[in-house]
């Protein structure tokens, strides 16, 4: 994964490396599940936006903000979402009847027949997700992601949209984030440390490399990148070895402040998994590895 050689290391902050950090690793296997995603099915409809449809059709009757609990998006990337597959024709909203202050959102007959369409393939991602798992783990860590992620087991069996491995990760994303914000609130965000850790770990990178081993799309680590250097976290300076090329590392005042914060984010990771015993919580991450290493 990375660009180039290694110029130096340094020892992991608050001694436990990146890659045995819980947040990390889901954000790592949802990458994972991306790339799959546009490789079996293509850039439309997103997985977000097959949630989104998986949601309407799920609990008809809904609206915008409760589809975009179930579909486990936020605000902001729920109303993209539902604008994108209204101007498709996929929803359509609908003022409802006991309440005119609220619309509610219906799928049409476009987009029932494109989820129906789909199935094979979007089934095809998720056996392609856990395919470094032994079969006879892969129902164990769907049960252990599940309780990670705070959801409830279908009901019944067959195939269920929103009980799917990249739903669940990206359910298990959000319970994350909404820990790391109430632990930290606009102070630090997951992504964030993930890119200290890096760079105490391995100092002198490049911003690409940074990415890739933060787990990190080019366009967010390069805004990360610059928030961090105007907070005099992050120098950035050219390589001596090569006066194209521009390197991070960590200033003084961000390893101090970073090795000070390690604490609060190990107690977010313990959060995180606690509706999981101490061997539940070392079968899980022992079964994530191997997903969450998959991109590599």
């Amino acid at each position: 994964m990375a660009d180039g050689t290694d110029l130096g290391s340094s020892q992991p902050l608050g001694g436990v490396p990146l890659t045995a950090v819980c947040g990390h690793l889901l954000r790592r296997a949802q990458q994972v599940h991306n790339a799959l995603w546009l490789h079996e099915v293509g850039a439309e409809p997103t997985s977000p936006q097959y949630a989104v449809l998986a949601a309407i059709v799920a609990s008809p009757g809904l609206d915008q903000r409760q589809v975009g609990e179930l579909a486990s998006l936020d605000t902001s990337s729920t109303m993209d979402i539902v604008a994108r597959l209204a101007r498709r024709d996929w929803i359509t909203r609908q003022r409802d009847r006991s309440d005119g202050r609220r619309d509610v959102l219906t799928t049409t007959a476009a987009a029932a027949a494109a989820l129906e369409q789909l199935r094979h393939r979007v089934q095809r991602v998720q056996d392609r997700l856990l395919e470094p798992l032994p079969p006879g783990a892969r129902e164990t860590f769907l049960d252990l992601l599940r309780r990670v992620a705070r959801v409830e087991p279908p009901r019944g069996a067959g195939f269920s949209p929103l009980h799917i491995p990249g739903h669940l990760l990206r359910r298990a994303q959000q319970v994350h984030t909404a820990l790391f914000a109430l632990e930290f609130d606009k102070e630090l965000t997951g992504p964030q440390y993930a890119a200290l850790h890096v760079l105490a770990e391995h100092p002198a990178i490049s911003q690409r490399e940074l990415g890739s081993r933060a787990a990190l799309d080019k366009s967010t680590a390069a805004d990360l990148v610059q928030r961090l250097v105007e907070r005099g976290w992050i120098v950035r300076e050219r390589d001596t070895s090569d006066g194209r090329r521009r390197v991070l590392s960590l200033s003084p005042a961000a390893r101090q402040a970073a090795e000070r914060l390690a604490p609060r984010v190990a107690a977010v990771q313990e959060r995180l998994l606690e509706p999981l015993d101490a061997a539940e919580r070392e079968r899980f991450l022992g079964l994530l590895v191997p997903i969450a290493d998959a991109g590599e």
